[in-house]
């Protein structure tokens, strides 16, 4: 495995300490891992390619163009869902306005190694979801997608629909069957006719659930208080 880190910070002390922590640690866990970092925000955005990187550490307090903005590039205008954010404020509070643009993690300065070393065992372990896949059949042909890429699935009748940001594949089968097959694996099942994947929420709402792609998803009364409890434990990991 090789990992492409950006760290975007406005002082070259804490980059060069962040980019420090990092090799250290991934040497530690025999990774390569290629580390760039920035000056500005401005700086960023204009070098930044759907893809490029895997990780980056962005700071938030940046003068211009400052990391919520960024943050909003990345996922709204250039549309990378899967490149991990952990951001970097010397302030606390800012949890919920950066829940939209979905942070792996929220470091506050002044960081330490061991905060360094949270985000990465926390990236190496979302990342073994993209490698895992879900596996479905169409007459005798078989399918794998990446749990990765599935924004969520939604049923009607005995037809399934899996929808990915520009592509849908539909297939006989239950919700049901389909969530013992992803439990556990950052998926809720917050209707009888839907099961999302917590990594492409936007919005949480008392009775719907907004994605990245703008599509609202009802939750069922019943299972409200249980899905509330879910997301907030899953939101705890990662703030």
């Amino acid at each position: 495995m090789q990992l492409k880190i950006a760290v975007c910070d406005d002082e070259y002390k804490i980059q060069f300490m962040m980019e420090e922590f990092l090799q250290t640690i991934l040497d530690e866990y025999a990774i390569e891992a290629e580390v760039e970092c920035y000056s500005s925000g401005e700086e960023f955005c204009r070098s930044f390619d759907k893809g490029k990187f895997d990780l980056i550490f962005l700071d938030i307090e940046y003068a211009g163009m400052n990391g919520v903005e960024i943050g909003k590039y990345i996922r709204e205008e250039v549309g990378d869902e899967n490149v991990q954010i952990a951001y970097v404020s010397g302030k606390t509070g800012y949890a919920m306005e950066l829940f939209e643009y979905r942070p792996i993690n929220f470091l506050v300065k002044p960081v330490e190694k061991k905060d360094i070393r949270r985000v990465v065992d926390k990236y190496l372990l979302l990342n073994h979801q993209r490698q895992e896949n879900f596996q479905y059949k169409v007459g005798k042909d078989v399918f794998q997608v990446a749990l990765s890429d599935i924004l969520y699935f939604s049923s009607r009748g005995r037809k399934v629909t899996l929808h990915k940001n520009n592509e849908e594949a539909e297939f006989y089968g239950t919700l049901e069957q389909i969530y013992s097959s992803v439990k556990g694996k950052r998926f809720l099942y917050v209707h009888k006719s839907y099961i999302i994947n917590y990594h492409f929420i936007k919005k949480m709402e008392y009775d719907q659930v907004t994605l990245c792609n703008g599509v609202s998803i009802p939750i069922s009364q019943s299972r409200r208080t249980a899905i509330r409890k879910q997301f907030h434990e899953l939101k705890k990991e990662e703030i």
